[in-house]
């Protein structure tokens, strides 16, 4: 069936076309791009569908997120923080032992208490945390604040005493207890230091983490992406440790997806060392395609921290805090060996560093193993953030052609212009923080991604904080550091190319004959908008190559939850081209009272959990059964 999209803006970002009027495009490729007639006759009998004014571009890619915690956030959200407390928004740590006492009175005595999202710099404060009071408020439950940076956590002393951490403690490798003048504990854990504490609290129920992944793609799919890469699986309530049972979270990930097909493309790095890394290198061939839709692509190692938390190793003392330059939480040799196992193995391999010092040591490492290997494609050496480097670093980056994951997003100013990076690393290196113009200019490998870990944010956040570098509220008017911001057309293609595993040139980011068929409307042009209204471009639908999704235009999804004591699935009804509704059989069988009859009816005349799709008039056009789905674990 071949179908011819016209009726709005289409930006192909081809030099050749840069617009035309239509898009024909039969099972998952573009098949034409030219005028709206020519296409008609050369495919009199294709469907067209009216994109109504709206804007067609490439669909979005994120080639870095942890759909783990995403997904849990969501979760979090829609049952009104059962599991962990959400801290963005507090303005002082007061507030947040406040939101701590009122949980600990509503739970029973020694229940651990979560929460995420805390900044002191919200606090209009550089300094961290202790436990001091946090330990006063809720003596009798352990108490896990993990920091928005997903890298350090601020725990009371139940927490640490459950924990067996106390001034005897050494510090872990790759990572850091901190302490007061005596050496007592403060109640910030850095890196690793975490991972004691988070062998003590229960992990999410399986089901929720199924939840979690589906709730994810979802909303990314809603948000006009198509592939992702995951970087990651974390701890709960979202943030980094090697202690994650990885091998169960990705069990987990495969069950969603055979109970009902993900709505994007995932490709996965598996942080090392672990025991599941030990096993995929082993033997890589089973884990290249899980599905259609599921692949591990990466290996995942963590060079150093964040800046929040002053863990990035830097080269120098930070500026706010000079009795400390960040850590390293992995050797130079642990480095070049886990890189070398990895692409033995035929896998590529992806490094996190933030620091300019870490960053000096990766891209020592990677080049001895890339020197060592002869013709290997440099786009498989990946360096997750490149945020600070030197200038040395910046130019053998890009002469040897590794690529570099960015995320604009973290860039984030005061509305007076100063950013925790000044504030971390001094405003005279502010020239060597996140410079992607001069990079770009220098011919370096990019590629975009939001880091996220949280409820994901607009659909073209990415694309306007690497454009404008200024804050959501568009201040300050000329961005922070302005020589660095992007053109708009430059940022879109960053924002819609793919760097797939295995290296090669990007795909994507691009509307001609013979490219996949991944697409997205928006309802409003990206490139013409006013630079004001940048963030306001909705997606109203999305056609990829794993799955159509909100095909329809107007397309209204709801959603309807069944009470959180059921514990089970939620039901999603579209309203529009298609409706599809899915429900745990166990649900439906124990408590049917709990769905409106005519969603109950429709599921016990099926028998079983089904999708079905329904036309705009209302009326069946067909009811395909998918694999049962289990009850809740």
């Amino acid at each position: 069936m071949t179908e011819i999209l016209t009726g709005g803006e289409i930006i192909t970002l081809d030099p050749e076309r840069p617009t035309v009027e239509a898009v024909a495009v039969r099972d998952g490729t573009i098949v034409g791009v030219g005028d709206k007639q020519a296409l008609r006759d050369e495919n009199p009998d294709a469907t067209q569908i009216d994109i109504a004014g709206g804007c067609l571009i490439p669909s979005l890619i994120d080639h870095h997120l942890h759909l783990t915690a995403i997904g849990l956030a969501l979760l979090n959200r829609r049952q009104e923080e059962r599991l962990f407390l959400q801290l963005a928004a507090a303005s002082s740590s007061s507030a947040i032992i406040g939101r701590v006492r009122r949980r600990a009175a509503q739970v029973p005595q020694g229940d651990w208490i979560l929460g995420m999202g805390w900044n002191q710099h919200d606090w209009g404060t550089h300094e961290l945390p202790v436990h001091d009071e946090l330990s006063r408020a809720v003596p009798d439950h352990p108490v896990f604040l993990v920091r928005i940076d997903a890298h350090s956590a601020w725990v009371n002393e139940a927490a640490l005493a459950g924990a067996e951490i106390s001034n005897r403690t050494p510090d872990p490798p790759g990572g850091a207890i901190l302490r007061d003048a005596d050496g007592t504990p403060t109640g910030i854990l850095l890196e690793r230091a975490v991972e004691p504490v988070l062998e003590r609290i229960p992990i999410a129920t399986g089901w929720e983490i199924r939840e979690a992944f589906k709730l994810a793609t979802q909303a990314l799919a809603a948000r006009g992406v198509t592939e992702v890469f995951d970087a990651g699986f974390m701890a709960n309530p979202a943030i980094v440790s090697m202690g994650v049972d990885f091998e169960l979270i990705l069990e987990l990930l495969t069950r969603a997806d055979a109970e009902d097909p993900l709505p994007i493309d995932v490709n996965l790095m598996v942080p090392s060392p672990s025991h599941l890394a030990d096993k995929i290198l082993d033997d890589p061939a089973a884990y290249r395609e899980l599905s259609p839709r599921l692949r591990v692509t990466h290996i995942k190692l963590y060079a150093d921290g964040a800046f929040g938390s002053r863990g990035a190793a830097l080269s120098h003392p930070y500026a706010d805090d000079p009795s400390t330059a960040g850590f390293m939480r992995m050797t130079d040799d642990e480095l070049e060996s886990e890189t070398r196992r990895a692409l033995a193995a035929g896998l590529d391999i992806s490094t996190h560093a933030i620091g300019d010092d870490a960053v000096h040591r990766v891209l020592r490492a990677y080049t001895r193993v890339a020197d060592g290997l002869g013709d290997l494609d440099p786009r498989r050496f990946r360096i997750e953030h490149f945020g600070y480097s030197s200038l040395e670093d910046q130019r053998i980056a890009t002469e040897r052609g590794f690529l570099l994951v960015a995320q604009p997003n973290f860039i984030d100013p005061d509305d007076d212009g100063r950013t925790m990076e000044d504030w971390r690393l001094g405003a005279e290196n502010g020239d060597r923080v996140y410079p992607w113009k001069t990079l770009s200019e220098a011919g370096a490998n990019l590629a975009l991604s939001s880091d996220y870990y949280v409820a994901p944010g607009p659909a073209l956040l990415d694309f306007y904080a690497i454009r404008t570098r200024a804050n959501r509220a568009g201040m300050p008017r000329e961005g922070w550091q302005p020589r660095q911001r992007l053109r708009r057309e430059e940022s879109l293609r960053m924002a819609t190319s793919l760097c797939r595993g295995g290296g090669g040139p990007p795909g994507g980011g691009i509307i001609r004959v013979g490219a996949p068929a991944s697409l997205a409307v928006l309802s409003a042009n990206p490139l013409t908008v006013d630079e004001s209204d940048l963030l306001d471009p909705e997606v109203r639908s999305v056609l990829g190559e794993a799955v159509e999704t909100l095909r329809g235009l107007g397309t209204e999804v709801r959603e309807v939850s069944i009470p959180l004591a059921l514990m089970a699935g939620p039901i999603f009804v579209g309203i529009g081209d298609t409706e599809a509704a899915s429900v745990w059989d166990e649900a439906l069988r124990t408590r049917p009272e709990l769905l409106d009859s005519a969603t109950r009816t429709r599921l016990q005349a099926a028998g079983t959990t089904c999708l079905t799709r329904r036309s705009s008039a209302g009326t069946t056009s067909s009811v395909s059964p998918i694999r049962k789905a289990p009850t809740p674990a």
